[in-house]
Parts: structure tokens; C-alpha cells; sequence
């Protein structure tokens, strides 16, 4: 019996894993795209420089007031408190704290393999410690998690991460006013007819929105060379009859 997506609640097929390829994509082009909102976010946080005179300090009015809504957004980098995995607690981590406090979580679960003086192999977890990748920081726990995640999808919190993280980049997103490219498609859905078809940018799947079904990009060829030649011979004949 196939496993569902602990995400979408899509088969995944018979690997037994939590996550589908198209929620784990998914999942991956967040984590990339998260520290490239933190830049911006600071310049959000930076004011404008004033006018300078003579002997004044470059700036012609008070400071603006912080903006609390980012700094909690920037915040510390490490994490404060355990990753909640249920989904439990209230209230949204910083950037560093999610990253770095998923990435030590995973850890913490990792098996370790321990020879003894016989010979014996002893798996155990929780011995693990995550590191940052090159050049540390949020990029670095981002790239840490990318790496990790065929390991995650074969737990059923890969979820829980799916979830926060979703609602991580959905508040960068806000604030930054920075969203993937959404394109709606001709063809209608093979599955409930409805014109609602919609490809976003960086995902792997043409989604439709009215049912949820969704395709790849070569399935959605495929079905579009198979119904709108038919659909655009209908449309012209509707056309003509209309002129007449």
C-alpha cells in the first residue's frame, strides 16, 4: 500500500518515504530561496540617508522607528528552544532559529554507527551534530537542510518542516513583496475540465485549482497537444457562427 505525503496527502508511492518528489522539490527551492530574502530585509530595516550640511551628521531627521516585524524576522541565528515537530507551540521563529534549529533536530535523529571491541555494530541516534555548509549562516543551515532532506522524507515530521517552512517563506515573501512568477495555463484540467491550470515559478508541477489535480511540465504538453487543437477548431467555429 502506498505511503501518503504527510504534505499534500498524494500517494508516494512504494517507497515507503513521507514526502512525494513534488512537495520535497518544493520544499528545497524554499530553503534556497530563504536567504535571499535577508538581504532585502535589511535594507527594509536601514533608513534613507538625509540631506548632510555643514558639521551635521549626514541625516536631517529622527531616526525611523525599528521595525519590530523584521528584526523578528532577522532575529538571533541560533535557536531558543526545540524544534516543534507536532506543531504544538504558538508563535513564528526567526529565519536562523528555523533553520539551524531543524538542521540540529534532523541531527539529533541521524543513526550512528558504533563498532565495539568485538566487533559488534550498534546503531544509536542523537550523537549527530549539524554544521553549517560553507560559509555558514542562514545559507549555510539552508544548504545543510537541502543535503538532508532523502534523509527527512523518510520521517513523518518531514511535514511539520514542509509546514513551517511554507509559512517562513510566505512572511519573508510578505515583507519582501517578492513571489515566484504564477502563469495560468490554456489547456483545461484532464481531470475536472476547469479552466484553472496554473505552472509557478520553480515548482515541478502544473497545479489546477479547482480540484487539486495536478501534472508535470511533459505531462501537461502531452495533454495540451492531445485536447486544444480540438478546443481551437470549436472556438473558431463558435467565432464564425457569431460573425454570420
Amino acid at each position: 500500500m502506498d505511503t501518503l505525503c504527510t504534505a499534500c496527502d498524494h500517494p508516494t508511492g512504494p517507497t515507503g518515504l513521507h514526502a512525494c518528489p513534488a512537495c520535497l522539490h518544493r520544499l528545497e527551492a524554499w530553503l534556497a530561496e530563504i536567504p535571499r530574502h535577508l538581504p532585502l530585509l535589511s535594507a527594509l530595516l536601514a533608513p534613507a540617508p538625509g540631506p548632510a550640511g555643514p558639521g551635521s551628521t549626514g541625516r536631517a531627521h529622527s531616526p525611523m522607528p525599528l521595525r519590530l516585524d523584521l528584526i523578528d524576522l532577522i532575529g538571533p541565528g541560533q535557536p531558543v528552544a526545540p524544534v516543534d515537530v507536532h506543531g504544538d507551540q504558538t508563535g513564528h521563529p526567526p529565519v536562523g532559529a528555523h533553520l539551524a534549529g531543524w538542521a540540529r533536530y534532523i541531527a539529533s535523529t541521524y543513526p550512528l554507527r558504533e563498532w565495539d571491541a568485538h566487533g559488534t555494530v550498534h546503531v544509536r541516534a542523537g550523537g549527530a551534530e549539524a554544521h553549517p555548509r560553507a560559509g555558514g549562516g542562514p545559507a549555510g543551515w539552508a544548504a545543510w537542510l537541502i543535503a538532508y532532506l532523502p534523509y527527512a522524507a523518510g520521517h513523518d515530521w518531514i511535514g511539520e518542516l514542509y509546514r513551517q517552512t511554507e509559512a517562513l517563506v510566505w512572511r519573508l515573501r510578505d515583507k519582501t513583496d517578492r513571489r515566484p512568477r504564477r502563469t495560468a495555463r490554456t489547456a483545461p484540467c484532464p481531470a475536472c475540465e476547469a479552466f484553472a491550470l496554473v505552472s509557478t515559478e520553480g515548482e515541478p508541477h502544473i497545479v489546477c485549482e479547482a480540484c487539486t489535480h495536478r501534472l508535470t511540465h511533459e505531462e501537461y504538453r502531452a495533454h495540451s497537444a492531445a485536447v486544444l487543437p480540438a478546443l481551437t477548431a470549436l472556438a473558431t467555429r463558435i467565432a464564425a457562427r457569431q460573425a454570420a
